[in-house]
């Protein structure tokens, strides 16, 4: 078992929340909150906590509960890729028995345990680490490694770090997410790639072609598979640079696959068994040359 990463100090993204502490430790008394309230340049949120223009609706909502934002809900304000989820993933200072995982206590709300350390009570979402440590309790294997190799691509987090934050899952979990690469720049370019390797498929990440650039993965020989990181792609120019690599790849004799977020995320299951197919094809393999 791993030995467990030293404590990180807290990383927090600007959410333009302010608890009242935090006003007056930067000289806004009362008279001054008051105006900011009355002309709408701040708004009241909950008892001690105070909005700006910005700030994230969820976690507005989540404070109003008492609670914070947590595992992928709070990950996403990190700036993580995330797996999609319907629930709000939050956390209250005290629960009943603890659980690990979240469980659902009304209408699109996962209720998680307390973290395993305290927050600040300034904290308007719970800590990276503590979300980390939530994600990987509630998510399935492809879901944490997800959220892991993001947070490594991004350097939020170590090596180290990441074994720090797998050593309390069972042996059986931490075999199901690792190895995890810290090359990965979405969500969706870890679910094809780990699909690829766990049945045994060469896969190269982020490989460099030289008269086009950095291709996500080449699967054998020739196979390229790109992949879109958000939904609905609507930037004119990008689509047409895409379409110009994609030209040269064929020129230089390999094959590009371009998937769209909708066909990884949302159709995952027809989506796998024509990359399948492709492969039992030998697409991948460079075509042999006759002597």
């Amino acid at each position: 078992m791993s030995k467990p990463a030293a404590p990180v100090p807290m990383r927090s993204p600007e959410l333009h929340i302010r608890s009242r502490r935090q006003l007056t430790a930067s000289g806004i008394g009362k008279r001054q909150l008051e105006l900011l309230l009355r002309d709408g340049r701040m708004r009241r949120i909950a008892h001690g906590w105070y909005a700006m223009a910005g700030a994230p609706e969820e976690a507005l909502f989540a404070l109003r509960r008492g609670h914070r934002l947590t595992c992928i809900s709070a990950l996403r304000l990190h700036g993580i890729w995330t797996p999609v989820s319907p629930h709000s993933h939050e956390a209250a200072l005290r629960t009943g028995r603890r659980t690990d995982r979240g469980r659902a206590v009304g209408q699109g709300i996962l209720l998680h345990d307390p973290p395993p350390t305290a927050w600040p009570v300034d904290a308007p979402i719970l800590r990276l680490m503590d979300a980390l440590t939530h994600a990987l309790r509630c998510l399935d294997a492809t879901g944490a490694a997800i959220v892991l190799e993001s947070a490594l691509h991004l350097r939020l987090i170590t090596a180290a770090e990441v074994h720090g934050v797998a050593a309390g899952l069972s042996a059986r979990h931490r075999a199901a997410i690792f190895p995890l690469s810290a090359t990965a720049e979405s969500g969706t370019e870890t679910i094809v790639r780990r699909f690829l390797e766990r049945r045994g498929i060469a896969v190269r990440p982020q490989v460099l072609i030289p008269g086009v650039g950095h291709v996500e993965m080449v699967v054998g020989e020739r196979l390229v598979i790109e992949c879109d990181s958000v939904a609905f792609h609507m930037d004119t120019r990008q689509y047409h640079r895409d379409r110009q690599r994609d030209l040269r790849l064929r020129e230089l004799g390999y094959i590009p696959v371009r998937l769209t977020w909708e066909q990884v995320v949302l159709d995952w299951d027809r989506t796998s068994q024509v990359l399948l197919a492709m492969v039992r094809r030998g697409d991948h393999r460079a075509p042999r040359t006759r002597t």
